[in-house]
């Protein structure tokens, strides 16, 4: 059996990757470039520090018995349940170890791309090329792959800013759809041929039999693909958004300041059955709202790989046709910018463990949340019927070459060999929301306190790839985005029939105190009581950013079945939706603190 274990040498330090000096980064793109460029090998004998290995741990090329049933999942990654921030934590380890062992260092360290800085993609991540400050040796690097400028820096393809496939990936769950009115079909494909590049929005990344043609005219007439993901991304980061929802910026902050526990910080399932818990109990104040890391880590996902950032005035995406890698879960752990995303997402777990003492966490026995079969299927060699606990194995992960890491094993990040530098733009804490000078649940009111919108009855189960759920608001004349939902999903989800019954998403959002109610007046010039008499007065509707089925027919879409235009549309929900059990939206009888705005 290949070695897979974690072994650590010392404590490495993690920081945003913008502060690293010349000399950091040399050692991080050198480690990198030949982490890509490992020989992947074959089964019985794998390279384990091969960035082509290493990456497939997430989700392609499927494994056990998701390999090729459609039954089952396929990846071993860890979504909408509690191991969701102790797996990924294990992963970040096992490939920082990697990038040590390749480039026979003890020091390289994972940075962060920061998103506090709510500044867009960092550059490094966006040039596709990457000069040395430091003399390096020209055989770590392939030929072709190099050059000398005018200056004599050496210079090479930067390993951050894509990879390419070593092999194939294989889509063994492949098949034809047929449309509605049986006179259309279209192959539903997602393979990667070898050589792949990853991209990012506005780009597309099927390449599929069905897709390819058309993925290369629409990729060859993109203009702008710095300028476009940068205006995605920093939209969906909350620094230019129009409209009157936190960005994921802000949202990481709440989840890192006021998840009262480790369970409901750690996954989106768990968090929605908390608020449930939380404001099914008809109080009129209730300070316990919950945001869970996992929602604004699913917001970026999308944001890079080409999901808008739902706008009011947006009648349709900006990039329809975009499909970027980190856009969907079964091969976004193959571009680059995925690890420092999640290193990122791995700081805001240790900046939650020390703002509540957490050295060690603990999980909610049996709560929502702690099942294989939560928000996805099982993953390989996980029984559906089984328990999520801190002793369940983090598979692949090894702490030695027999056994499995668990959650208790990398809890703390300094006995795990690593520790974070803190941003230079510290988070500001959020509202008084939770602090004890204002948790006063036996009242009845509060001034700052703001009406709460519970989503409910949308199924990722018949929708392939992620999707984003808008929801409006309208007092009359004007009608304002009052929530956004992203779901950060995979292709063939609408196969996997032993998790189709797990999969609705529910989801909470704080009206914002600026949203204009009864002749244009703020909902927070408003008393409390009144406040929540006029959110419940408003006309809510809900719409989805999403990729049609091609095998169903749409509302406001041809009969035939196919969309007018392949890609990305914001499809309105109805009752009698063809996906949807029951897709509701409603005003709850309680409110919350005012957010972050």
């Amino acid at each position: 059996m290949p070695d897979r274990s974690i072994k650590t040498r010392g404590t490495r330090i993690r920081k945003d990757i913008e502060e690293l000096t010349r000399q950091e980064l040399d050692k991080l793109v050198r480690a990198f470039y030949m982490l890509q460029a490992a020989d992947p090998g074959m089964l019985p004998n794998l390279n384990e520090d091969s960035f082509y290995v290493i990456a497939g741990y997430h989700g392609q090329p499927f494994r056990g018995a998701g390999y090729g049933n459609m039954n089952w999942w396929g990846g071993y990654c860890h979504h909408g349940n509690v191991l969701f921030p102790t797996w990924h934590r294990a992963y970040l380890l096992r490939l920082e170890e990697a990038l040590n062992n390749v480039s026979g260092s003890t020091d390289v360290a994972l940075p962060y791309w920061n998103q506090f800085k709510k500044t867009g993609v960092p550059k490094i991540f966006t040039d596709k090329e990457y000069t040395f400050s430091t003399k390096v040796a020209p055989s770590d690097f392939n030929s072709n792959d190099i050059h000398i400028t005018e200056g004599g820096a050496f210079t090479i393809r930067n390993p951050l800013y894509s990879y390419k496939m070593q092999q194939r990936i294989y889509d063994n769950l492949k098949r034809v759809a047929v449309s509605a009115d049986g006179q259309k079909t279209k192959a539903i494909d997602y393979s990667k041929y070898k050589d792949y590049e990853t991209v990012r929005c506005p780009y597309s990344g099927l390449v599929g039999p069905g897709d390819l043609d058309e993925t290369r005219i629409y990729n060859e007439s993109v203009k702008k693909p710095i300028e476009d993901l940068q205006k995605n991304v920093t939209e969906w980061l909350g620094n230019k958004s129009t409209t009157l929802v936190p960005g994921m910026s802000d949202l990481y902050v709440r989840a890192a300041f006021e998840a009262p526990n480790y369970t409901v910080f750690s996954n989106t399932t768990s968090a929605a059955k908390w608020n449930d818990d939380q404001y099914g109990r008809q109080a009129t104040w209730n300070p316990n709202f919950a945001v869970s890391v996992e929602e604004p880590h699913n917001g970026m996902h999308l944001a890079v790989g080409g999901y808008s950032f739902p706008d009011v005035n947006n009648t349709r995406p900006y990039f329809p046709k975009s499909n970027g890698d980190m856009g969907e879960n079964d091969t976004a752990s193959f571009d680059p910018i995925f690890y420092f995303h999640h290193s990122f997402v791995d700081y805001i777990f240790a900046l939650w463990q020390d703002l509540h003492q957490a050295e060690g966490v603990k999980i909610i026995e049996n709560y929502p949340g702690t099942s294989p079969i939560d928000s996805q299927g099982p993953t390989p060699f996980t029984a559906a019927d089984s328990h999520l606990n801190m002793k369940t194995p983090l598979i692949p992960f090894k702490r030695n070459k027999t056994d499995y890491l668990t959650s208790e094993d990398v809890v703390d990040i300094k006995a795990c060999g690593y520790n974070y530098q803190p941003p230079k733009i510290p988070p500001a804490a959020p509202g008084p929301v939770g602090s004890p000078s204002t948790v006063q649940v036996a009242k009845d009111t509060n001034q700052s306190a703001l009406p709460i919108v519970r989503v409910s009855g949308i199924s990722r189960a018949q929708r392939p790839g992620s999707f984003v759920i808008r929801v409006l608001a309208s007092t009359g004349k004007r009608e304002e985005v009052v929530g956004i939902v992203p779901v950060f999903s995979r292709w063939h989800v609408p196969s996997c029939t032993n998790c189709s019954n797990t999969l609705e998403v529910t989801a909470h959002k704080v009206l914002h105190p600026d949203l204009l109610v009864n002749n244009n007046e703020r909902l927070i010039q408003h008393s409390p009581e009144k406040r929540l008499e006029c959110a419940k007065s408003l006309k809510l509707r809900l719409e989805v950013l999403e990729n049609p089925r091609a095998d169903l027919p749409y509302k406001d879409m041809p009969k035939e079945g196919l969309p007018k235009t392949e890609g990305q549309v914001l499809t309105p929900l109805h009752k009698d939706s063809i996906l949807d059990p029951d897709p509701t939206v409603e005003v709850l009888p309680c409110m919350v603190t005012s957010p972050i705005r």
